[in-house]
């Protein structure tokens, strides 16, 4: 079951969307017990974004946003690109980014201070192929626009992996799951899931690494280094998402196959470049494919393939689950994002018969007390 889960990580071939999540009590899918009293979010309209995999947005200015999509067409996968102009309420296909023989997935967009815009992926041969002396190669490329999303030219790769041909028994040496966040300092960073250390000794099969980029991406530092197993081994962090808390540090999630279900951990750093070593500290009741957000006010909120959503307002001291859940799917490779839309507003995309993204309100919270917490952690 572990196993299947990382592999749906890395690429899901979805059907064509048929049955919109608006429906989702309709289609029979059973809703969660509800805490005692519920909240603190009430999640309203369910709109379409694309009849793709793999949804991530980003906001651009306004009630302007652009998202990042897979399309799956004969015989490679692609990026596709779409605007809203409404504040996510609608959405317009403007660009796809393809490369010739390879396939695409796993893209992840930002905005830089200079109003251009960076676009990740994973961009892989032979991922499947298991054949003796298949090709396999492994790349997270960078590609950068300066039109606000309507063209995009290749800039630099973060990471590349360039294994000899293919033999039985030898272990994967993959990149995936790039995403990309600003430092403090305006650098650009990426953090990845990284299976290169799994030929070295000690040897890792999976951590996630870290490059940052001083110059916009168009060049990258040595690797860095956020989550591993201790001494080497089986576990498997990845898929990492990193966001800036409202004390100034960073928080990192991410997945470690090998440990129950795809258990969700967490790390904190003071500069988003130094982080702890080790595994990290779990996220009760997550589950996969996971993905944070620091919402104005300082609370975090964390969601996963487990299609529930956790809240922290104590800087992640403290868990607690959201009741109802914004998509009552129980545990499905969903890869659901958070956003927050507006001053009381999130919403959560997800990938289920097509990208879909729910809106929630947000209830009436406490501004987090960053110098309450400053004192208790001295």
């Amino acid at each position: 079951m572990l196993f299947f889960t990382k592999l749906a990580s890395r690429r899901v071939k979805l059907p064509p969307a048929c049955a919109l999540l608006l429906g989702i009590a309709a289609c029979g899918f059973a809703p969660r017990a509800q805490a005692d009293p519920p909240g603190p979010f009430a999640w309203g309209e369910t709109t379409p974004v694309a009849d793709a995999g793999w949804g991530r947005m980003i906001s651009l200015h306004g009630a302007r946003w652009l998202c990042v999509n897979n399309l799956y067409p004969a015989p490679h996968a692609i990026l596709q690109i779409e605007i809203s102009t409404n504040n996510a309420r609608t959405w317009t296909p403007i660009a796809t980014v393809a490369e010739p023989g390879r396939d695409l997935d796993n893209g992840d967009l930002i905005l830089l201070p200079d109003n251009t815009l960076r676009l990740t992926c994973r961009s892989v041969v032979g991922e499947h192929d298991q054949q003796p002396g298949a090709v396999h190669s492994y790349h997270l490329p960078v590609y950068q626009s300066r039109n606000g999303g309507k063209t995009w030219t290749f800039l630099s790769q973060t990471d590349t992996s360039e294994p000899p041909s293919f033999m039985p028994g030898q272990p994967s040496v993959g990149l995936w799951e790039p995403f990309l966040f600003l430092l403090a300092n305006g650098k650009l960073a990426c953090a990845y899931a990284n299976e290169k250390h799994a030929v070295g000794q000690p040897s890792y099969s999976q951590i996630v690494a870290q490059r940052v980029s001083g110059d916009g991406g168009r060049t990258w530092g040595r690797e860095l280094t956020v989550a591993a197993q201790s001494g080497g081994g089986g576990q498997r962090p990845g898929m990492p998402v990193v966001a800036r808390m409202i004390d100034g540090r960073y928080i990192c999630v991410y997945e470690v196959v090998g440990v129950g279900d795809a258990d969700v951990y967490y790390k904190t750093s003071p500069d988003g470049v130094t982080w702890p070593p080790g595994i990290g500290t779990a996220i009760p009741g997550q589950h996969a494919g996971p993905w944070v957000t620091s919402l104005r006010s300082g609370r975090l909120v964390v969601t996963s393939c487990e299609n529930q959503i956790s809240y922290s307002d104590d800087l992640g001291a403290t868990w607690q689950i959201a009741s109802p859940p914004p998509f009552p799917l129980g545990h499905a490779l969903s890869w659901p994002a958070i956003y927050q839309t507006g001053p009381d507003e999130i919403a959560v995309m997800t990938t289920w018969h097509g990208v879909n993204l729910r809106r929630g309100r947000v209830l009436p919270v406490p501004r987090v007390d960053t110098k309450s917490l400053k004192a208790s952690r001295k």
